[in-house]
C-alpha cells in the first residue's frame, strides 16, 4: 500500500514503469522481483481487470447499466452498486466469457468519489490535465476518474479520453458564458455508458482549470452522503437564482445523477436550456426531478463567484488556474 499510495510518487525509480494508477498485483510482482529476503513478497496470482475499449469492459458495463435490473437472477449476489471488479469476477465464472480473473480491488476513501472533467483537444487544457496526471493530483486523486474530449486522445500510455460525440448547438450563454448544454447532454451520455461512476458515493465534475483537493472535497461531502442531493456553490448575488451551481464544480450524489439519467429527457424536452450554460441548465433539471439541493459556500473558491484564497485552509476547490505552473503553485499552497 505504501508502494500504491506513496512510494511510486516519492521514489519513482524504485517502481520502473508503474505509475499511481498500476494495479496492486503489478506493484507486488515489482517488490517480488526485488526480492528481499527479510521481507519475502511472493509472486502474484495472474490477472487482468478489463479497461475501456475492450470487449469485457463493455459487458461489464451493461450489466452494470442495465442486466442487473433486467435479469436479476442471472446476477445474483450483485446489485446496481457492486464493484466493476466483482461484477467480472461473476462474467468469469460464465463458460463462454471473454473476461479474465479481475485484479485486486483498490481501497476507496469515504465517501467514495468518481471524478471527471471535459475538455477540448485543442488548446492549453490537454497539457494542463497531463500535469496533473504525472502527479496524480486533482481529480486523479479520486477513487476512479475519466476524461472526455472531442477527440480519443493518450493522455498516458493507461489513461485516453472518452471521446463526446460532436453538437451542433453551441454559441453564446445568455450570460455570455459558453452555451455549451448539448455537449454536456452529451458528455453525461458518455459517462452513462461507461458506468464506473454507478459504484459511487459521488459523482463530481471539474473543470480542468480547477484545483480540487480531494481530501476536503470529502470532508465537504460526508454530511451529505446517501441523500438525494447536489450542491450549490456561489452565492455571488442575492435574489432569485440564487445561491446556484457554477460549473468549476459540480456534486452530486449517486442518487441525484440516478435521478438526472432517469429524468434527462424530461428536462430536455421542458427546459428552455438552448441559451442555458450547462450548469444553469443541471441545476434547473434537478431541481425540475425533485432532487433537494444544499448549499456550501466553501467548497469552493472562485474568482468568477467570489475569490479564490490558496492558503485558506478550507476551501475544497480552487479556480481558475490556467497553466500548470499556476495550477500547482495553488495545489501546494493549499496542501503544505
Amino acid at each position: 500500500k505504501f508502494a500504491m499510495n506513496r512510494g511510486v510518487i516519492d521514489h519513482p525509480e524504485w517502481y520502473s514503469g508503474l505509475t499511481k494508477f498500476s494495479t496492486f498485483e503489478e506493484f507486488q510482482s515489482v517488490i517480488h522481483q526485488n526480492d528481499n529476503p527479510k521481507h519475502p513478497c511472493p509472486k502474484p496470482c495472474e490477472c487482468h481487470t478489463s479497461v475501456r475499449g475492450e470487449d469485457c469492459f463493455k459487458h461489464v458495463a451493461w450489466v452494470i447499466r442495465e442486466g442487473i435490473e433486467k435479469q436479476p437472477t442471472w446476477y445474483q449476489g450483485l446489485n446496481t452498486r457492486s464493484r466493476f471488479e466483482d461484477v467480472q469476477k461473476r462474467l468469469q465464472e460464465d463458460t463462454t466469457t471473454l473476461c479474465k480473473a479481475p485484479c485486486t480491488k483498490v481501497e476507496w476513501g469515504s465517501p467514495s468519489l468518481f471524478c471527471f472533467s471535459v475538455f477540448r483537444s485543442q488548446g492549453y487544457e490537454v497539457d494542463l490535465v497531463k500535469s496533473q496526471v504525472e502527479k496524480g493530483a486533482g481529480i486523479f486523486e479520486c477513487d476512479e476518474f475519466a476524461v472526455l474530449s472531442d477527440q480519443e486522445l493518450p493522455i498516458t500510455k493507461q489513461i485516453k479520453t472518452l471521446r463526446i460525440p460532436p453538437a451542433e448547438n453551441v454559441g453564446v450563454s445568455k450570460d455570455g458564458t459558453a452555451a455549451n448544454t448539448e455537449i454536456f447532454m452529451k458528455a453525461w451520455g458518455v459517462i452513462w455508458t461507461d458506468a464506473k461512476w454507478r459504484a459511487h458515493d459521488w459523482v463530481i465534475k471539474a473543470d480542468p482549470d480547477a484545483v480540487v483537493i480531494v481530501s476536503r472535497l470529502r470532508d465537504h461531502l460526508r454530511q451529505y452522503t446517501g441523500q438525494n442531493i447536489y450542491m450549490k456553490n456561489c452565492q455571488k448575488y442575492y435574489g432569485p437564482g440564487w445561491p446556484m451551481m457554477f460549473g468549476s464544480l459540480e456534486a452530486f450524489t449517486n442518487q441525484a445523477i440516478d435521478a438526472y439519467f432517469k429524468g434527462a429527457q424530461n428536462c430536455r424536452k421542458n427546459l428552455q436550456w438552448q441559451a442555458w450554460g450547462e450548469d444553469l441548465f443541471m441545476g434547473n433539471c434537478l431541481d425540475m426531478l425533485g432532487v433537494q439541493a444544499a448549499f456550501d459556500e466553501h467548497i469552493i473558491g472562485d474568482n468568477v463567484c467570489k475569490g479564490a484564497n490558496c492558503y485558506d485552509g478550507v476551501t475544497a476547490v480552487y479556480h481558475p488556474f490556467k497553466n500548470a505552473e499556476m495550477w500547482f503553485q495553488c495545489y501546494n499552497q493549499a496542501t503544505r
